[in-house]
């Protein structure tokens, strides 16, 4: 934080900022280091996170920093095109291809050779469609709508979605094999609601972009980031930067942001959950920045399902009450994953894969890594070596083995069964 007329107010973002994303909480590191890793390939890309997060920000800093930054990126938000359309829009169409087609159409595919393809809410892409995308992904190969000469590109795919494919493939709504195609590497930005640390750097940015672009100079009050931080943000990054350019707008044009410059129901979300003061949510000039430990208990968490005016996100509070318990389970048992699956009453094969498919590791949990097996201890002649972790003992003297754990129906309607 910085002084300001006797007021405590938020410094203006400096390291946190990478290729236009904002933050500095763990979860987001990691986003930052998945993008430089990944963007030097030709690899697809699926882009996963709640609507608002900034998936297409990603997208850009993907292409931006790899080889083929010298040629287009090419958006494409599937959910906005109509299915009987979508196909000239990708493809393109031969002249006379079908009524209204009075000339020959430029597919988003071939104006991207050589480039990037961002297909944005990919879930919304009907099966039948789908088909279609599967051969450019294999091959790269496509025929225009009408047309007959099969074309070849060279595009890299980068696709979002604020939709769970996977529960979608197992319901037959998404191809399983269009999934393994696409979910090569998976990038998924955290809602921010999970990384409230980030809130007031993400608001002093924006309030930074504004002024650069003519308006007033004004910087974020140390209250008014703590009620920012406290809300729940159900539009994410996307709402946030409405809310902060209403601000500006209704302020005085002098002076910091202040609580009574922020809309009726962030302020009504900070006096339900009694919002920390941003000594210990926010940036700090001067001084040690604090722990994410310490960030979370200066933040209480709020109650559940608490509605928005956009209203909320079913699979993602799904999705954050999963991490929760799988993270405090993990943080009971000192990152054991055997120990934590009996914790939460699953088998432990049940939760190793939940964390696979959901790319989760101990440390985005919050819980430690488990420790290491000790050393293999030093042969002796004539002695049997042992090298499975549980001992075994001589026939007859070996208790019957234990069944599995039976999941029970907590564990069932978390999805983890």
């Amino acid at each position: 934080m910085m002084q300001n007329d006797g007021r405590q107010v938020v410094a203006a973002v400096g390291e946190e900022e990478f290729m236009g994303l904002v933050g500095r909480t763990p979860a987001m590191r990691q986003v930052f280091d998945l993008i430089r890793r990944v963007a030097a390939s030709s690899a697809p890309v699926l882009v996963t996170g709640e609507s608002g997060t900034g998936k297409e920000l990603v997208a850009q800093a993907i292409h931006s920093l790899s080889t083929r930054r010298g040629d287009a990126l090419v958006p494409v938000h599937c959910g906005a095109i109509p299915e009987e359309l979508l196909e000239s829009e990708l493809f393109g169409h031969v002249k006379g291809a079908f009524t209204g087609a009075v000339n020959a159409r430029t597919g988003r595919f071939r104006l991207a050779d050589g480039g990037t393809v961002f297909l944005d809410e990919i879930g919304e892409m009907s099966p039948r469609f789908q088909v279609k995308l599967l051969r450019v992904l294999e091959d790269g190969t496509f025929e225009q709508v009408g047309g007959t000469a099969t074309q070849r590109v060279d595009v890299r795919v980068v696709a979002a979605t604020h939709r769970d494919l996977h529960a979608m493939a197992e319901k037959g709504l998404f191809r399983a094999d269009l999934l393994y195609r696409l979910d090569v590497v998976t990038i998924r930005i955290p809602a921010l609601r999970e990384r409230r640390e980030d809130i007031p750097l993400i608001a002093a940015h924006f309030l930074a972009i504004l002024a650069r672009r003519g308006g007033p100079r004004i910087e974020l009050s140390a209250e008014a980031a703590a009620c920012l931080a406290a809300y729940d943000w159900p539009g994410n990054v996307r709402e946030l930067r409405n809310v902060i350019e209403r601000a500006v707008v209704l302020s005085d044009g002098t002076g910091a942001l202040q609580v009574a410059d922020l809309p009726g129901h962030v302020q009504e979300a900070a006096r339900r959950t009694k919002a920390a003061p941003l000594a210990a949510v926010g940036p700090a000039a001067i001084g040690p920045r604090p722990s994410l430990p310490e960030v979370a208990e200066a933040i209480p968490a709020p109650g559940p399902w608490l509605f928005g005016p956009e209203g909320t996100d079913f699979y993602a509070e799904l999705d954050l009450f999963e991490r929760r318990m799988i993270g405090r389970a993990l943080q009971l048992s000192g990152g054991s994953k055997r120990e934590a699956a009996r914790l939460l009453g699953v088998n432990r094969t049940t939760l190793l894969e939940k964390l696979k498919r959901k790319s989760w590791t101990a440390a985005d949990l919050g819980a430690p890594e488990a420790a290491s097996a000790p050393p293999a201890p030093e042969p002796v002649p004539g002695a049997e070596i042992i090298v499975e972790p549980d001992w075994s003992v001589p026939a007859g003297l070996a208790p019957a083995a234990e069944a599995p754990a039976p999941d029970r129906g907590y564990g069932m309607a978390l999805g983890l069964a």
